[in-house]
């Protein structure tokens, strides 16, 4: 483990208002994607890379404010990671993945051009923050951290990879479904590996009936053991199946789901 240094290139610490973060601004292809940092304070156990789901889109501004998908379980856990030890990176888009004021180049989840953007981002945490490095995607951000997994040579890689409600379909009814987005290849997928999923979990896109042939499928193309842990219970929902304040998006489970993902990560060889 590495202290992770406050004075980094890029890093610009922010004051005020109080739903600010510091933020950096990691090149990728010729593009500045900009990213909340949070930085553990001291030894770090190890860097995360937080992939919302949804279209994946943040707008962070200038000063360190997230102002779209604030409610995705990732982007509103952010500093729960950072309080657990984990120097917490949560990124927006690349610009030219952007679309008009609210939408995304169709597709951007499973492209090389993103796979590209994210090693950019691991590169920057070895270099600057703590190992392992860790992303984490949840919904449709499950799709984004597996297209980086299996597109990315082993230098870009990350140490781990974990996914919260996430695409397991065995079929190709959407391209970010990881069978699909692997041409039936698991092995692409090889990396020690934890699934997180809710038991009521209701968005047809990632039942949970979906998580044990997936189990199946993943630990025959790797030869690794898939780590998994189905959560229960939480608050009533207050949005659509699919949306973040439902089982899907882990509503009232936040420090729970933390802590599962944490205890994981510290296991890791």
């Amino acid at each position: 483990m590495r202290v992770f240094a406050l004075a980094l290139s890029g890093l610009v610490a922010v004051s005020s208002p109080a739903a600010a973060d510091p933020i950096v601004n990691i090149n990728s292809r010729n593009q500045s994607i900009r990213a909340v940092l949070l930085p553990h304070q001291g030894t770090a156990k190890g860097s995360v890379i937080l992939l919302a789901g949804g279209n994946g889109r943040l707008d962070i501004t200038a000063a360190g404010q997230i102002t779209k998908l604030t409610g995705n379980q990732l982007v509103r856990t952010r500093a729960k990671y950072k309080a657990k030890g984990y120097d917490t990176l949560v990124p927006d888009l690349a610009p030219d993945m952007k679309v008009g004021a609210d939408d995304v180049l169709a597709g951007y989840r499973v492209s090389l051009n993103y796979a590209r953007d994210i090693g950019a981002m691991v590169k920057y945490l070895r270099a600057n923050g703590a190992e392992p490095v860790v992303v984490i995607g949840t919904s449709r951000g499950s799709g984004g951290a597996a297209n980086a997994v299996a597109k990315l040579t082993k230098a870009r890689r990350p140490d781990a990879v974990i996914y919260t409600s996430a695409f397991l379909k065995l079929d190709c009814s959407d391209i970010i479904n990881l069978w699909c987005l692997t041409n039936n290849q698991p092995q692409l997928l090889k990396l020690p590996t934890l699934v997180m999923w809710h038991v009521d979990d209701g968005c047809v896109y990632t039942p949970p009936s979906a998580v044990p042939p997936f189990r199946t499928w993943w630990q025959q193309g790797t030869q690794l053991t898939l780590a998994r842990k189905a959560f229960n219970g939480g608050d009533p929902p207050l949005s659509e199946p699919c949306e973040a304040k439902s089982p899907h998006g882990f509503w009232g489970l936040d420090q729970k789901v933390v802590d599962v993902a944490s205890e994981w990560i510290e296991g890791l060889e």
